[in-house]
């Protein structure tokens, strides 16, 4: 088992000591689904063979406004998450769900939106294709990360918004040590991170 992360743990308290502070009366409930187009690409010392993959964000999150400047939020999303292989006619493909839980700062009114949390991530497929080959790809690659979502967007006062957001992967994905076809493959100086670039659209439900 993997022990929280400290991102997490200092969000959540966060947002507990928020809710203490400012109370029910001072905040308002919204739910908001969304979805988009990003660009995923691994990056690092071993990802040189490796190019943007395109692909549709989409997920829901429920919002609680704290008070004129400040809101939090936790929700669920797919990100189908991987990268192409330059020259090798191939691609690494590892849908995943997303946890994120977020805080939102408006110092600039209402509408203008800055954002930044943490979100754990889980794996729900993963393969590989290589050399005309699917591989598994669970030996090579981890089946859990914490992203690190940055974000800028703007909600019109329909509650249609748009915005783009940065998501960073926050340890490698590849194993240090992994097994294929009964091989052993020590991949210790391996570091190869996922990053997304997003544009979102979005509507805000209040509730």
């Amino acid at each position: 088992m993997h022990k929280a992360p400290g991102p997490i743990a200092v969000l959540f308290l966060l947002i507990m000591s928020c809710m203490v502070c400012w109370g029910q009366d001072a905040g308002r409930w919204s739910l908001k689904p969304y979805a988009g187009l990003a660009l995923y690409q691994f990056i690092g010392d071993e990802a040189d063979g490796c190019r943007m993959r395109p692909g549709v964000v989409a997920g829901v999150e429920a919002r609680y406004r704290i008070n004129d400047f400040m809101s939090v939020s936790g929700g669920v999303e797919y990100v189908p998450r991987g990268s192409n292989l330059r020259n090798r006619d191939g691609y690494v493909r590892q849908d995943h769900i997303c946890m994120p839980v977020l805080v939102h700062f408006h110092p600039f009114g209402p509408h203008i939106d800055l954002t930044l949390g943490a979100a754990p991530s889980f794996a729900l497929h993963s393969v590989m294709r290589a050399g005309g080959q699917l591989l598994k790809s669970d030996d090579l690659l981890y089946r859990s990360d914490v992203l690190v979502p940055l974000g800028v967007s703007y909600c019109f006062t329909n509650g249609l918004s748009i915005g783009g957001r940065l998501t960073a992967g926050r340890k490698t994905m590849v194993r240090r040590d992994a097994f294929y076809k009964g091989e052993h493959y020590n991949l210790r100086g391996a570091k190869v991170n996922n990053n997304e670039v997003s544009v979102i659209i979005g509507y805000q439900f209040k509730l």
